[in-house]
Order: C-alpha cells, then sequence, then structure tokens
C-alpha cells in the first residue's frame, strides 16, 4: 500500500525485508507474494490486489502486467460501487423531495412541519426549521423537532446568537458543520447557548433578499461529513420553502387586496361531465350568494340554486354560449337573499380553455340593486315622457304638414323652408319617441309578436324597399345577393324587417355618396344568416364593446356629425332575440362593417 509500483516477492526466505515475517514461518508459510495498489475514485490508495503462494515463483514483466490490469478492472468496480452508490442517493434525494412537493393535505403550516420532518428523518438530525430573519432578528417561523428542548413557532432570538449567523457572514450558500467542537466556531455565542455539534442550513432567497434559512442540526457531532447529495437536498428544500413562502405572501396581499373591492373575485370551473366549481373565491361570495368560500370550492351548484328561476335559463345558456366560443360572459341576474328577497348581480368573466377540456373563467360579481333601481327609474321616466310627447308631436306634424300643404293660405319661401325645417325636427323627435317606446317595450317583455314560417327573402326585400327613400337621397345603392332563396324560419315580419331596416340605416348613414351597401342571404349550418356590408370607416376598437347598448353612439358628443338616436341596434339586439335569433359584426377601421342577424331554419308548413 506503500508504493505505487507493483511489489513482487518470488521466494520470501531470500528476502531480508520477509524472512522472519510471521506469515513466512508460521502458518500459512508464504513463500511468494506479488501485489498491485488500489485506488478509490479520488486516487487515494485503499489496499492491493496480491497473490500469494506456499512455494517460490518467478514473476515475469508480462504477469506484473497482467496483474496491473486485475487491478485496473478491481478499481473500476470501485468507481462503478461509487457511481451506484452515489446515484442511489440521488434518488433517495430525489424521493424524498418528491414526497414533500406532492404533499397537499393540511394548511401550509401543516405541510411545512411534515416537510421538516420529513427532512430531519433523511438528514438523520434532531432538529429542522425555517426561520426568518430581519435585520439583527432571528424568528422561528416553522420548525420540527425530537430534542427535549421545547421550541415554538414566533419564538424570537439575536441574530448573533444563532448559528445562522454563521452562514449569513459566510458566502450566503450552505453552511455545514459535522462537529463543532473541532471547528474554529467554538468561541461563537451560539456554541454557548445552545451546544449544537451538527448544523446544516442554506439561505432562502425570496424577490432576491434573503427572506431567512433552513437549517437542521443535532447535539451530537456527525462522524462523517455531509455528502454533496445531502448538500443538494438542502439547498433544493430551500428552494421549496422559497416558493411556498413566495405564494403564501401572494395570497394574504390578494387577500387584502380583494376584500377591499367590491362584490367577489372568483375563479369558476366547468368540467365536461357537467359539474362545476369555485377553485377561487375571494371572502364577497358571501355577501352575493350566502356561501363560503370552502363552500363554492367543492361544488357550485350551492350559489347557482340562489338563481331567480327566471333567471336561471339564461345564465346557464350564457355560460354555455361562452364556453364554447372562449368568449367573455357578461350578465345580469337576481340572486335569492338569506332574507328571502332577491338582489341583482351582474357578472364579467374571461374564460380559459384547460387541457383536461375543463373551461376556468377569471373574473367579477358585484352587487348592482342600486344601479338597477337607477335603470327602471330611468326606464319608467323616459315611457312616461315619450308618452306625453307622443300626442302633442303628432298634432304639431300633422299641423305643420296642413300649412305647407297650404290649408291656411299661401306660404311664401322663407316661411315654408322654416316650416320644412321644423317638420323635419319634430320628425325626427317623433322617430326618437318612437324608438325609446320600443325599446321600453322590448326590455319589459310587452312587444307582441306575430311570428309565423316564411321566406326570409321577403323580409330583406321589404326591409331595402322601406329604405330606399334615404339610399337614393344619400347617393347609396343597396344590393341584395340571394345565395339561397329558400331559407325559411319563424319570425314576425314586421319586427325582422324592422331590425333589417336598422341594420341598413346605419350602413346608409356612414356610406359615402357612390357606394354600395351589399346584403347576403345564405345558409350557416342550421341557421339563415343575413349579412349587411358597407364601406364606411369601420367601427372604432374602443366603441366595440358598446356598440349594442342603449344610445351608444361612436362619437357621443356634441359635434357628432351623423345623426340617430344610437337606440337603433339595440333594438336590433332586443328584437333577434325575442325572435330567437342573434345579432353581430365584424369590423376594420378604414375597411367597412359587415354586421349580421341569424334566425334558426325552419320547414315550410310548420309553426
Amino acid at each position: 500500500m506503500l508504493r505505487e509500483e507493483t511489489l513482487v516477492i518470488e521466494n520470501a526466505l531470500n528476502d531480508e525485508r520477509f524472512f522472519d515475517n510471521p506469515l513466512v514461518t508460521g502458518d500459512p508459510h508464504i513463500r511468494f507474494y506479488a501485489g498491485a495498489p488500489l485506488h478509490d475514485p479520488q486516487g487515494q490508495r485503499v489496499g492491493t490486489l496480491c497473490i500469494i503462494d506456499r512455494k517460490p515463483r518467478s514473476f515475469s514483466e508480462e504477469d506484473k502486467t497482467i496483474l496491473r490490469d486485475l487491478a485496473d478492472l478491481v478499481e473500476r468496480e470501485f468507481s462503478i460501487g461509487a457511481i451506484r452508490d452515489h446515484s442511489e442517493d440521488r434518488t433517495r434525494a430525489l424521493n424524498v423531495l418528491t414526497e414533500i412537493v406532492l404533499d397537499s393535505a393540511g394548511d401550509t403550516n401543516e405541510r411545512a412541519a411534515r416537510a421538516l420532518r420529513i427532512a430531519c428523518d433523511y438528514l438523520g438530525l434532531e432538529t429542522g426549521i425555517v426561520s426568518r430573519v430581519t435585520d439583527t432578528v432571528y424568528t422561528i417561523h416553522w420548525h420540527f423537532t425530537r430534542g427535549t428542548n421545547p421550541i415554538e413557532n414566533g419564538t424570537t432570538l439575536p441574530l448573533e446568537q444563532t448559528y445562522c449567523a454563521l452562514l449569513l457572514e459566510s458566502s450566503h450558500k450552505l453552511f455545514a458543520i459535522q462537529n463543532m467542537a473541532e471547528s474554529g466556531f467554538t468561541n461563537r455565542p451560539c456554541y454557548e447557548v445552545f451546544g449544537l455539534e451538527t448544523y446544516l442550513a442554506a439561505p432562502i432567497w425570496i424577490d432576491g433578499e434573503i427572506f431567512g434559512t433552513v437549517n437542521f442540526s443535532s447535539h451530537s457531532p456527525r462522524h462523517r461529513p455531509f455528502s454533496a447529495t445531502e448538500e443538494m437536498f438542502v439547498t433544493l428544500f430551500a428552494d421549496w420553502v422559497a416558493d411556498t413562502l413566495y405564494r403564501v405572501q401572494r395570497t394574504e396581499t390578494l387577500n387584502k387586496l380583494v376584500t377591499q373591492a367590491p362584490g367577489m373575485l372568483y375563479q369558476y370551473r366547468l368540467w365536461p361531465d357537467g359539474h362545476s366549481s369555485f377553485p377561487y373565491t375571494s371572502p364577497g361570495i358571501k355577501e352575493i350568494y350566502g356561501i363560503d368560500v370552502e363552500e363554492a370550492a367543492i361544488d357550485a351548484n350551492k350559489a347557482i340554486a340562489r338563481v331567480h328561476p327566471d333567471d336561471l335559463p339564461e345564465l346557464l345558456k350564457s355560460i354555455e354560449e361562452s364556453a364554447q366560443t372562449l368568449s367573455q360572459w357578461q350578465l345580469r341576474y337576481r340572486v335569492r337573499l338569506d332574507t328571502g328577497g332577491w338582489s341583482w348581480v351582474e357578472g364579467l368573466a374571461q374564460p380559459e380553455a384547460l387541457p383536461d377540456e375543463s373551461i376556468l373563467w377569471h373574473g367579477y360579481i358585484t352587487n348592482v340593486d342600486e344601479r338597477q333601481r337607477i335603470d327602471e327609474m330611468k326606464n319608467q321616466f323616459i315611457s312616461t315622457v315619450s308618452h306625453e310627447l307622443r300626442t302633442p308631436l303628432t298634432s304639431i306634424s300633422g299641423s305643420l304638414g296642413l300649412i305647407l300643404g297650404g290649408a291656411t293660405g299661401p306660404v311664401n319661401e322663407k316661411t315654408a323652408q322654416m316650416l320644412t325645417i321644423a317638420q323635419r325636427n319634430s320628425k325626427q323627435l317623433r322617430h326618437l319617441i318612437d324608438d325609446l317606446l320600443d325599446i321600453e317595450k322590448l326590455v319589459s317583455g310587452n312587444v307582441t309578436f306575430d311570428a309565423s314560417v316564411q321566406r326570409l327573402d321577403e323580409a330583406a326585400e321589404a326591409a331595402i324597399e322601406e329604405i330606399q327613400p334615404m339610399a337614393r337621397k344619400r347617393g347609396v345603392e343597396v344590393q341584395l345577393n340571394v345565395l339561397e332563396r329558400d331559407l325559411y324560419a319563424n319570425y314576425d315580419i314586421v319586427r325582422l324587417t324592422q331590425a333589417i331596416t336598422n341594420l341598413l340605416s346605419n350602413a346608409i348613414k356612414f356610406s359615402p355618396a357612390g357606394a354600395a351597401v351589399r346584403v347576403d342571404l345564405s345558409k350557416s349550418g342550421d341557421e339563415a344568416k343575413l349579412e349587411v356590408r358597407d364601406q364606411g370607416p369601420g367601427v372604432p376598437e374602443s366603441f366595440r364593446d358598446r356598440i349594442f347598448q342603449k344610445f351608444a353612439q361612436a362619437n357621443s358628443t356634441s359635434s357628432r356629425t351623423k345623426e340617430g338616436t344610437g337606440l337603433g341596434l339595440a333594438i336590433t339586439r332586443e328584437l333577434m332575440q325575442a325572435m330567437g335569433g342573434e345579432v353581430d359584426f365584424e369590423s376594420e377601421e378604414g375597411s367597412g362593417a359587415c354586421f349580421w342577424i341569424t334566425l334558426p331554419l325552419a320547414e315550410p308548413g310548420t309553426q
């Protein structure tokens, strides 16, 4: 073992170094010896591969080479064994970390205590602590111990009296001591106060700053140094603790913010089999639905059961449509209170498709009782005023027409011009009042529909004929392109004509003189589709989410140049929904717009 060369003794009795060796003079009476040194993977000599015999033998250079080759094979086995042991150690460490990471039972404090216990078992140490360090104060955040000295979370100590100070004074990397009594730190206060002999710690980094440490210790010394795998384990454990603490901090921050937000912030998840839950809700769910966060996380049915029976079908339909199209969900509906009354709420959420084919919405729901009350008062006011103005306006318009027609005698040119302006303005005001009354009736459900199965091109032709005077006045041509002529649907021809006319009026109003408005009638799946395309400026991006709201106009200032009440598209939407259809649009600024309506197809002769 003391030399690198192969040692050969062909006859020990003739070698002055060994002739009187007990193994030569006595049993086993060695005469021949050949030995090659063996090294561990780090290059240290650990033994020999030797050949002995009771008889003297000769040993050639070739024999020496063979023995050295055999020794090399043994050393290779040492290396393979070391690699295997290292791999097994790494695998065990990673398995322990995986067990810790996948543990989801209980709250964060319970999971942290279990993780420290598992880590102590793996390292063979008494105590595991997650500490927080602020300035010169050391606080025990989480802990596990098998020691006799009691430890409590929240206990604070001067940092200088803790082993943690040794880590923070170093390079802020891993710090390990296997036998404190034989280290250079025996004069430190921590050794005098706690007397720990074994210590292994790593810093916890959060947002680029040290939060504290994760450390493991025992009162008894360790007989071997910590392995690279054990040091890796503690480093990765510190990373897991950092991630856990980061999520806890962010959750606490979010909860503080959402408690100040009106209503509830939430995530709603719908699975393909139909069951649903609220994976996350703010405490405001108690105010909106009267249920607890924990109940909502298990099953959403308790919340859905609170929805007004008249509003429930629309709620479920809107959720289904949002899930199918991944479009924004928005709805106003009523929810039952604990007192037995009803409260108006409004929700807005954005859906996200998940890999398991479930849909997750992120949004909020807020109480809109006051807004609903104001809307109802406004609608009632508009309805009352409109009814009161309609009769006198009819008389004024009729009287102006009689005067202009000469019923009261000749009218000079200047007076006729002024009377014409007055008559035109009275007609516009009458049109506004008619729109106001229409939208009020539609919203309140007081419009009667006389629906029957009819050809759709009849309604399109009627609407185009009705709008022709406006089109000629503005120099715009309206073109009808019937791609599918025998399309039938169940609709009220007066109301559908009104809806199409509203779309045509908008298209003509925003088209330049000499342009064409194209009307295409086609089949789309099991629906009939009527499209109105114009060559106008398109719909501004900032206006698109409000375009179907009442009184909505792209330019609502006093300087706007286009006539209109801002009710036409809102009326069209209400009409189409009442007849089981839809209205929508697409547009690119500067390239015109295309509005379309759809209705379910029906067989002729059915009702």
